[in-house]
């Protein structure tokens, strides 16, 4: 367990020496090298638990001194790809950075974030997780202000209060438990609570909880004005990572349910899949909607994340059978941070080089930023789910455990499976508009800042584009190595059927291609009708109802004064 302990306290600790380093190089220098040590710990972690080994350490032996900190394959997963795409983002931030200010402080910030984040996929029981969970939610709040513009303070303050609002929840679930008789350890199933009432608020109350991180509707509203005002280190970190501990938090959430064999919430899955369903159909809808690069990536951070609940809400509705939707959900959590954190990447670079993230007044970039052109290509074909990339394997995973969950013959999951098809079609389209606007046709925006790519920049976008090039064209090696034992350690069975599954049938193929030809469909449609220019009204926005709510609940507790805008 010292790897453990070291790819948590090591990051903090190193922050108070970041906090006083004043240097842009050696800062940058620092900072690799932390996040090196912080990923080769990680690694170190994986090769312990090959095998299905659990390890805990505590410092007593009762109550949640017992188990502080758990370490099996699940968590050996969402550590290493976290501390990956940490390590790509210091990479790119030795070159990024240097045009930005208040440097100091945002490596501090960054630093205590990879080690809270860390304690996050590592934590014993839901009361460290908690601790872990503030710290981060505290230290990438600073991200989010970093600029101190209006609008990043306005941003800063949303992700605050839902942050805090998120750790009320778990506090309160925690305190449920007990009442419940259930120990609130991670990882273990709740056998015979002595009261059903408080298990079932507790479980609703962590779903919530985790909800709010992972941008689950309609918690989501932080993500589209976090995403954009923050530096886009921050964003691909905040996109690619944060919200997987949501993910995270909500696979912990179906151990202690069981995985539905438990019949205090049979209900549990099905809440899920409608969720996910709606979180996938709204995040593309809004996305398509978007003519700044930044929102259009945060809106489908919301459509992915939609993705990984459907899996796990169908895994939880098929119990045994569920193999492919928590398989699927898992490596969607690896994949999406992958190729959500290389594009961020490069539209980082594109706004470096020409000061605009409007891809409205963008185009003809290819000449003037091949590479980034070539790894955002790569990223995009991914996400979209193109054979031969990394997304294409995880969507088939989840394609599968939908069909089985819709086979049933539930309407809800046979709807579900449909949305599920759409939801392909448009995210094909809103990326081929962002490729499309931005580096074909005539360039509209020069690139004035004479800032194009460099080498620090593309190492970082190279590792993120070399591991979605193997899980692609290797699935079978991603499975067996990282998300099969990832998915027994969530008390899974029937994983066997994950062994039999061919990737690269002509039928599979076929779908796939007739998907993304129904997505460059819809973008034609779209641009040339100008649906992508539709402004939708304020009552139908999530985030205009909740700030109304909100001034109407103000102005009730003072006794009806006017509540300013």
């Amino acid at each position: 367990m010292y790897w453990t302990l070291i790819v948590i306290l090591f990051p903090i600790l190193c922050a108070a020496a970041a906090a006083r380093i004043y240097e842009r190089r050696t800062e940058s220098l620092f900072a690799i090298a932390v996040s090196a040590i912080t990923f080769l710990g990680s690694v170190a972690n994986v090769f312990l638990v090959r095998g299905g080994a659990l390890y805990t350490w505590g410092l007593g032996t009762l109550g949640i001194f017992e188990s502080m900190l758990r370490l099996d394959s699940l968590s050996a997963l969402f550590s290493l790809f976290s501390s990956f795409v940490w390590l790509a983002a210091a990479i790119y931030m030795y070159s990024y950075m240097r045009y930005e200010e208040h440097i100091t402080s945002f490596y501090t910030y960054f630093l205590i974030t990879l080690g809270a984040t860390q304690g996050i996929f590592l934590a014993g029981n839901f009361i460290v997780l908690l601790v872990f969970f503030e710290l981060m939610s505290f230290t990438s709040g600073a991200w989010v202000k970093h600029h101190e513009s209006q609008e990043a303070e306005q941003a800063e303050s949303l992700y605050h209060h839902l942050s805090l609002a998120a750790g009320v929840f778990m506090g309160v679930a925690v305190i449920l438990l007990y009442l419940a008789g259930v120990a609130p350890v991670v990882g273990s199933p709740a056998v015979n609570p002595r009261s059903t009432t408080p298990f079932i608020w507790a479980v609703l109350l962590l779903m919530g909880a985790f909800g709010i991180k992972a941008g689950m509707f309609p918690l989501h509203i932080w993500l589209p004005k976090a995403h954009p005002v923050a530096p886009t280190p921050a964003s691909a970190l905040l996109s690619g990572i944060l919200i997987k501990t949501g993910a995270y938090g909500l696979i912990r959430i179906g151990q202690l349910v069981n995985w539905g064999q438990t019949a205090l919430i049979p209900w549990a899955g099905t809440l899920l899949v409608v969720v996910g369903s709606i979180t996938m159909l709204l995040g593309v809808c809004l996305a398509l909607l978007q003519g700044n690069a930044k929102r259009l990536l945060a809106y489908h951070s919301v459509s992915q994340m939609g993705y990984i609940i459907l899996g796990i809400g169908a895994a939880l509705f098929l119990k045994n059978d569920g193999a492919f939707g928590i398989a699927g959900a898992v490596l969607h959590s690896l994949n999406h941070a992958l190729f959500k954190s290389a594009l961020f990447f490069g539209v980082g670079i594109i706004i470096l080089g020409t000061g605009e993230a409007d891809l409205y007044k963008l185009g003809g970039l290819w000449k003037r930023f091949p590479l980034t052109g070539i790894m955002m290509l790569i990223a995009a074909l991914g996400i979209t789910g193109t054979p031969g990339l990394n997304g294409y394997i995880s969507k088939t995973l989840l394609h599968h455990g939908i069909l089985e969950a819709a086979a049933t013959g539930r309407p809800i999951m046979v709807w579900a499976e449909r949305i599920f098809t759409l939801v392909g079609v448009g995210t094909t389209a809103s990326f081929i508009k962002l490729m499309g606007l931005a580096f074909l046709g005539k360039q509209k925006t020069p690139v004035k800042f004479n800032r194009g790519e460099n080498k620090a920049l593309a190492v970082a976008m190279l590792m993120l584009s070399a591991a979605m090039l193997v899980i692609g064209t290797m699935p079978e090696w991603a499975l067996g190595l990282l998300v099969e034992p990832a998915a027994e350690s969530c008390g899974t069975v029937g994983l066997s059927v994950l062994g039999h599954v061919d990737f690269f049938t002509w039928p599979a193929i076929r779908g796939m291609l007739l998907t993304l030809l129904a997505g460059f469909l819809l973008f034609a449609v779209g641009m040339k009708t100008h649906l992508f220019h539709l402004q939708l009204p304020k009552w139908l926005s999530i985030d205009w109802a909740v700030r109304t709510a909100w001034k109407k609940l103000v102005q009730i507790t003072r006794g009806g004064e006017q509540v300013e805008k």
